[in-house]
């Protein structure tokens, strides 16, 4: 794939976003009326997804705008003063709206988990297109699944082996695990939540919940019952932990809590990302709040309800201990970028093709002009044989620095790593997904 000539290169969107706040400066854009379905995540939709609608609304000139309580987890959005718009807002969770999105009843589906193999099949089956091409697949931010504890645990770290271990009732009493002797009481997610999902492929596996553990369909329910509960853990979306409190997750390597820059570059072991998806032909509305959603205008608004934005900063970050000398003399004096790119079923996947243009965005800044990236890539340990493992990592570093180098990104180096220093130790496809990236650091 050749991200200049796709239908979503850096160039053509960065067009169509010329128009858009072309459009928001003069009054000859044709008005947008209408009604936008959005059905899914409670993740994304019990706090975020309102507010992003309220903006949307204010910036295509509503005066007003009413919310409208329907049932629970319904809510009907209204604007009002110049504007007809309407947006339907349900959040029963990832699954309900992405199979509302195969059905034709919702415009956008909200999901904290990537679609499935067999959804993309249906998609293909029913005419919506590629739900996994960076055109339909839209990152709207990112997140981290927080295991949490009541603030008086002793506890402090798990291991995702561990984390299984309480959450299948393998292990039963905190005692088990280091901490304080009692019970140990499981709070979840219910089957509908793309929460649960993700907790299930990356902790559980092929084991099954506990069948005593207490479930719910609100982030913010499960977080205030652990919250009053010394005995309990449960887990919950970063932004959603409440009075709770979160413990560092080892995997492959040290032990990291859901920060936001372990989170940004999808290090921590439960990272994740959260999604809009919508079809080949969607309508206007749902494409210009696509659109409107990614702008960089809304990333200060993604913070401030907690989750974690897609703009591109310089960390001070230093090397693993487990890393190899010549990686550590790499990066010593380089700060790293808060973005990683990663390889899905194509060259790289659909975030990463849209991580293009925000790391050029970010490299124009008059403080980094001057400045040079230095790119390092690895792969996931079973993906080749150790013969083959630095060639393959090269061949990831030279893609991506030949794709920066075509958008005008001066790259200093670029250098394969091999399987070392691996993120996840589990062989299935999230691990495989966490393993295989390029680092980007800047001198």
């Amino acid at each position: 794939m050749h991200l200049s000539n796709h239908p979503e290169s850096p160039r053509n969107r960065t067009a169509k976003r010329g128009l858009w706040l072309a459009c928001l400066l003069v009054a000859s854009c044709p008005a947008l009326a209408g009604t936008l379905r959005l059905h899914g995540s409670n993740t994304l939709g019990e706090t975020l997804a309102p507010a992003l609608v309220e903006a949307w609304f204010a910036a295509r000139g509503c005066a007003g705008i009413e919310r409208q309580p329907v049932a629970p987890g319904h809510l009907r959005l209204v604007g009002s003063g110049g504007c007809d718009l309407t947006v339907d807002l349900q959040t029963h969770g990832s699954g309900t709206g992405i199979a509302g999105l195969l059905d034709n009843r919702t415009d956008l589906a909200m999901a904290s988990r990537p679609v499935t193999a067999d959804e993309v099949r249906i998609g293909h089956e029913r005419g919506l297109g590629d739900l996994a091409s960076p055109v339909q697949e839209l990152v709207v931010a990112l997140d981290g699944v927080a295991v949490i504890v009541h603030p008086d645990n002793p506890l402090r770290e798990l291991r995702v082996a561990q984390v299984r271990q309480l959450f299948d009732g393998s292990m039963r009493d905190w005692s088990q695990v280091g901490g304080r002797p009692g019970p140990v009481r499981v709070h979840a997610r219910d089957d509908a939540s793309g929460t649960f999902d993700t907790f299930r492929g990356l902790v559980l596996g092929r084991q099954s919940l506990r069948g005593d553990a207490a479930r719910y369909e609100s982030t913010r329910d499960l977080a205030a019952a652990v919250a009053a509960d010394a005995g309990a853990i449960g887990f919950v979306g970063f932004a959603g932990m409440g009075r709770a409190r979160a413990l560092a997750i080892a995997d492959a390597g040290v032990a990291m809590l859901p920060e936001t820059f372990r989170i940004a570059v999808e290090d921590y072991p439960l990272s994740r990302r959260l999604y809009f998806y919508r079809a080949a032909d969607a309508s206007p509305l749902a494409r210009d709040f696509g659109e409107f959603v990614l702008s960089g205008a809304m990333q200060p608004l993604i913070e401030r309800i907690g989750f974690v934005s897609q703009d591109v900063r310089a960390y001070a970050d230093t090397a693993r201990i487990d890393a190899p000398a010549e990686y550590r003399e790499l990066v010593k004096d380089a700060q790293r970028l808060n973005l990683n790119f990663r390889f899905g079923r194509g060259l790289v996947d659909s975030k990463a093709a849209r991580d293009v243009e925000r790391l050029a965005q970010f490299v124009a800044q008059p403080e980094n002009r001057e400045r040079r990236l230095l790119l390092l890539g690895f792969v996931d340990g079973d993906e080749v044989s150790p013969y083959l493992a630095h060639a393959l990592s090269n061949d990831r570093v030279d893609y991506i620095a030949d794709r920066l180098a075509a958008a005008g990104l001066p790259v200093l180096r670029a250098r394969g790593m091999g399987g070392s220093a691996p993120l996840a130790s589990d062989s299935g496809d999230a691990g495989r997904h966490r393993n295989r990236r390029v680092e980007v650091w800047i001198q």
